[in-house]
């Protein structure tokens, strides 16, 4: 092969090589732009993925909120004027979770018209309440099992007042003063005597006047 043909051959190879550069440079150029936009959607992809992760935590969060504070009222099925029973086991069971829980029950009285209650004030003709006074005398394990179980209890109760102080001859033991809140829906019996009494009550106001 003389010089002429291997100049022409050089030539040749040089212009093969660059039409396929020319040809190839558009691959690799959206072949680039396709990695970029593919990683583009990738950290987006991830990014929604961490949004919805953070609002199911807020809907659980939420929920866990919700069902803790909008507790369901009491409801007896019996048909019953007495309001004491229209609490059911209720009563009981703030008395005997005491007990359970190892605390000793030193007095113990109720109230049915507590008068510093909302719902008493607001709401009378609709709930019953009943505010439960004790005295209880335990260690402080004691009490945080029972404070427990009054927050988990399935219906709605209110801790209304707690005053502790150590026993004066031994102060790892405790003695409080607390004041349960019992709340229960009024059967239709006694929502007919609430609206009775209310109407004698609007009589007697108008009477005087």
């Amino acid at each position: 092969m003389n010089n002429n043909q291997q100049s022409v051959c050089i030539i040749l190879i040089i212009l093969c090589a660059g039409l396929g550069l020319y040809l190839l440079i558009p691959k690799i150029d959206t072949a680039i732009k396709s990695y970029k936009a593919l990683e583009t959607k990738t950290q987006e992809v991830e990014s929604l993925k961490q949004q919805v992760e953070s609002l199911k935590n807020k809907k659980e969060q939420y929920e866990k909120s919700e069902k803790t504070t909008t507790k369901p009222v009491y409801k007896n099925e019996l048909e019953t004027t007495d309001e004491m029973s229209s609490f059911g086991v209720m009563f009981e069971d703030v008395i005997q979770s005491a007990k359970y829980n190892g605390l000793k029950l030193r007095s113990i009285s109720y109230d049915t018209k507590p008068s510093s209650d909302i719902i008493q004030k607001n709401m009378s003709a609709e709930y019953n309440v009943c505010a439960v006074s004790m005295q209880l005398i335990g260690n402080y394990m004691q009490f945080r099992s029972y404070f427990q179980d009054i927050y988990n209890y399935p219906y709605l109760m209110n801790l209304d007042k707690v005053e502790i102080v150590p026993y004066e001859n031994n102060k790892r033991i405790l003695v409080a003063n607390i004041t349960v809140v019992l709340y229960s829906s009024k059967t239709e019996k006694q929502k007919e005597l609430a609206r009775q009494a209310a109407e004698l009550a609007a009589q007697s106001a108008e009477s005087g006047k």
